[in-house]
């Protein structure tokens, strides 16, 4: 009876060390808590013993007034079967194809990811070819940077807000 179970447990066996290694260090102590959790429930199927217990149903009989009371208790026994529970409403496969979305998610994540890595590095390369900020005129960093330039025809006002800059869409002039 328990061997069935004891090994579908061990078939199904976690992998801590990978579940460690992925784990946020905030959560370490809930998954040392599942760890024993865990190792608790595991250490109490392996104590049950895989067959039923004998039982002397001579004994019995010798004992009662009635010994056909002992041989239909002895058939049911015999015929006890705990069957291992069944998923009836498919949840494992629902899981794995929930799991299997995730690692596709999981992918895409990844590769969009790696893509602003790689962006991001050109970037930097790009910065590394400017001149140090102190060696920079102000000439050489609207050149650098042509969004930042001021143009002196069009001057900028505090707040440095494009609504509330003259001749811009909806500037009200203060009164």
């Amino acid at each position: 009876m328990a061997s069935g179970a004891t090994k579908r447990v061990v078939s199904s066996a976690i992998d801590w060390t990978r579940f460690a290694a992925v784990c946020p260090k905030w959560q370490v102590e809930m998954l040392r808590a599942t760890k024993a959790k865990h190792d608790t429930f595991v250490n109490k199927v392996h104590q049950l013993p895989e067959n039923l217990p004998k039982i002397d149903f001579a004994s019995y009989k010798s004992r009662l007034p009635d010994p056909t009371m002992a041989d239909r208790f002895q058939k049911a026994y015999e015929a006890l079967s705990i069957p291992y529970p069944v998923d009836k409403a498919n949840l494992l496969q629902k899981v794995e194809a929930q799991n299997s979305e995730k690692e596709q998610e999981v992918k895409r994540f990844k590769t969009e990811i790696q893509a602003e890595i790689e962006e991001s590095k050109s970037f930097l390369k790009k910065i590394d070819t400017l001149p140090k900020f102190e060696e920079m005129t102000e000439e050489m960093f609207c050149y650098y940077f042509p969004e930042t330039w001021q143009d002196p025809a069009k001057p900028k006002f505090w707040p440095y807000v494009e609504t509330e800059q003259p001749g811009a869409p909806g500037f009200k002039y203060a009164k």
